[in-house]
């Protein structure tokens, strides 16, 4: 190419969207520069030869050698042999080292093209518009570096093979110098025969050899214009791929559903069948809690009613066995017909009757389950992660799938709340029943047993009280008929008797005086008989060892013991227990770390807490209660989890052969009262 300036006013349009009329730029000014990579090895005698060759090989406008310094190996320290480090950045250091290039400006690309018949001053792949009146048409053969193939592309326009070439280019298509025949290529492009019709018609090429290669500035462009190209065609093959995968997807889709999907509805259904079942089992015991728990109100209202009308209607409230009878009937009321027994039972049932049996975990992930498998229609929302082939296709998703979730939840029950409410009702419904039971053995069958001793009392004749009456009245008649009677001799008799009263009193005092005489005799000869009687030996007496403090305060515990394990057997026994042994219910405190545990009176009655307190000589004792025992099993779950929570710092919990207890120690401490010594509680395995 020629150094002379063609200008060229050159714009790009960078979409094949984009509408704008730009001008061409002159290439020269418009130019792009790049390096090159060279065989010049930095000799400035041959500097020239290398530049021509890139000028030539690029079809550039210029080209300029230069020495410059690019990165080399890391530096390395000689002593240690690591990689040198900046002190600052703390990047490795790296040589520098001198590299030859070439710099190209104004350039076309190495990759040649077919020119065929025609070249279009804008070609339709590169979308260029210009200012086509000012053009020339060397500016354009130029610009697209138009070249005969069997030719050696010259390093410069003038005076090489192009000059004829173009000059015949321009013949071919009418652009002749004034006067001849001979071609001008130096004529603007619109002054042509064609005029503005050579835009749309383009350069007639004769030459079938001759070949154009992509300027700089529109290198880009083509490379963006191939990849679009490339990526439709991709697409296009894509998308028919994609589409062929997807009915053969889908139609696999659908096979697989209609082999599966029913049957796997089919064991979720059985699933959720046993749970209603369940759920219908739970729903009935609490319906019949709820009636047990009626009659034991009708129950509780009526022996009380009982009570009241007894006492008021009883024919002999004064005899001591009806006392006695009314006092036990009074102690067991107090016990087995209290308030807060019966609002305890209210509150619990009251709890259970709110819980909705159709809310636990399980139950509602399995309804969630069947929503969700009936209303999908794709295969990975089944398989999940777990990925299976079939019809030809793997399918898979990144979360569990719907036969993951009911592998997790086919074995299992409701869900744990279920075991507990049942295990509560079963509890509750138990002590109602057991309640109901001692209330009729305890106070209604003795009320029934007063009412019996009160008839027969009523009933039986008394002879001796009717006796004492007969011999009352024979006494009264005969005194009267004595009185009347001797009130007629009354004054016959006085006058009789002032006579004798001198006579017989004189003869009473000798009496007396011989009589005292003879008593004093005889007592002082019984005193010499049993005197002399007497056994020496049997004089002396046998000497007791009294009890050291010790041995007493151990027999006071054995029988306290003794007596404890008595009410755990009998729970009549439980009253007369408590009263001798001064019994409190106690609960445990929470304490703070570091500090002994402490108890406080329980809200619930002694025969219902979990703590028994008892006393003897100022020293206190903690049993468990009889409930613990009574409700053992409920305190073995879980690894015995309740009895660990409720007994913690009071009683060490362990299982055994047998269920036995030692008893904690306390004292008193504030308001309540400090375990000194912990106890045990051993649960049968």
């Amino acid at each position: 190419m020629s150094k002379v300036s063609v200008k060229f006013f050159i714009t790009i349009l960078l979409s094949l969207l984009l509408v704008n009329s730009h001008s061409i730029a002159f290439h020269k000014e418009n130019q792009l520069q790049t390096n090159k990579k060279t065989e010049w090895d930095g000799s400035p005698d041959v500097k020239e030869d290398f530049e021509n060759i890139a000028k030539q090989e690029f079809c550039a406008f210029s080209s300029k050698g230069k020495i410059d310094k690019i990165q080399g190996a890391p530096i390395k320290d000689s002593t240690t042999g690591k990689e040198r480090k900046d002190e600052i950045t703390g990047e490795p250091v790296f040589e520098e080292v001198d590299s030859t290039i070439i710099t190209i400006s104004g350039y076309h690309s190495k990759n040649k093209k077919k020119a065929g018949s025609i070249l279009k001053p804008s070609l339709a792949s590169m979308n260029l518009n210009a200012n086509w009146a000012k053009i020339k048409l060397v500016e354009i053969l130029k610009m697209y570096c138009l070249q005969d193939n069997i030719e050696n592309r010259p390093s410069k326009f003038k005076g090489s093979y192009l000059e004829e070439f173009y000059t015949q280019v321009a013949k071919d298509n009418g652009y002749l110098k004034a006067n001849s025949e001979k071609g001008d290529y130096n004529k603007k492009l619109l002054e042509g025969p064609e005029g503005n019709l050579i835009l749309k018609i383009g350069i007639v090429i004769n030459n079938p050899n001759a070949v154009w290669y992509v300027p700089d500035f529109l290198e880009k462009q083509e490379l963006e214009n191939k990849k679009k190209v490339k990526t439709a065609a991709d697409k296009a093959k894509k998308e028919k791929n994609r589409k062929a995968i997807e009915k053969a997807k889908k139609d696999g889709n659908e096979q697989w559903l209609s082999e599966n999907k029913q049957n796997f509805l089919d064991q979720l259904n059985k699933k959720l069948n046993q749970y209603n079942k369940k759920i219908e089992d739970l729903t009935k015991k609490r319906n019949f809690l709820s009636n047990k728990y009626l009659k034991f109100e009708k129950e509780f209202l009526k022996v009380n009613k009982l009570i009241r009308e007894t006492f008021d209607d009883l024919n002999n409230p004064g005899d001591e066995n009806v006392k006695k009878f009314k006092k036990e009937i009074r102690s067991n009321q107090e016990v087995y017909l209290s308030g807060i027994v019966s609002k305890d039972y209210e509150n619990r049932l009251n709890k259970i009757n709110k819980i909705n049996f159709e809310k636990y975990k399980n139950y509602t992930t399995l309804k969630s389950l069947i929503k969700r498998s009936k209303k999908s229609e794709k295969v990975p929302n089944f398989v999940g992660n777990d990925s299976i082939k079939a019809f030809g296709f793997t399918w898979k998703q990144k979360k569990i799938g719907f036969i993951q979730e009911f592998k997790n939840l086919k074995d299992r029950n409701l869900g744990s709340g279920s075991d507990v409410d049942d295990s509560d009702m079963h509890t509750l419904n138990k002590e109602i029943t057991d309640h109901i039971k001692i209330i009729d053995e305890s106070i209604t069958q003795q009320v029934l047993d007063l009412i019996a001793l009160d008839e027969e009392i009523k009933n039986k004749t008394d002879w001796p009280k009717i006796a004492i009456y007969l011999v009352v009245i024979i006494f009264f008649g005969v005194a009267i008929y004595y009185v009347l009677t001797q009130r007629r001799k009354i004054k016959d008799i006085e006058e009789e008797a002032d006579k004798k009263v001198g006579s017989l009193k004189n003869e009473l005092e000798n009496k007396i005086r011989n009589t005292s005489d003879q008593i004093k005799s005889a007592s002082k000869d019984t005193i010499r008989l049993q005197q002399s009687s007497i056994d020496p030996k049997q004089t002396q007496i046998s000497e007791v060892i009294p009890k050291t403090p010790e041995q007493i305060i151990k027999e006071k515990y054995d029988e306290l013991v003794s007596d404890y394990s008595d009410a755990l057997e009998d729970f009549s026994k439980v009253v007369e227990f408590k009263q001798k042994w001064q019994g409190l219910a106690l609960t445990r405190k929470e304490r703070q770390d570091g500090t002994k545990t402490i108890l406080i009176n329980s809200p619930r009655a002694f025969e219902k807490a979990e703590i028994w307190c008892l006393t003897f000589d100022e020293k206190y004792f903690a049993f468990p209660g009889s409930s613990v025992k009574f409700n053992m099993a409920t305190y073995m779950n879980l690894d015995f989890e309740k009895a660990g929570r409720d007994f913690k710092g009071v009683f060490l919990v362990s299982s055994g052969s047998n269920y036995s207890t030692e008893p904690t120690v306390l004292r008193r401490g504030g308001a309540g009262f400090v375990v000194e010594r912990t106890g045990k509680i051993i649960f049968p395995n």
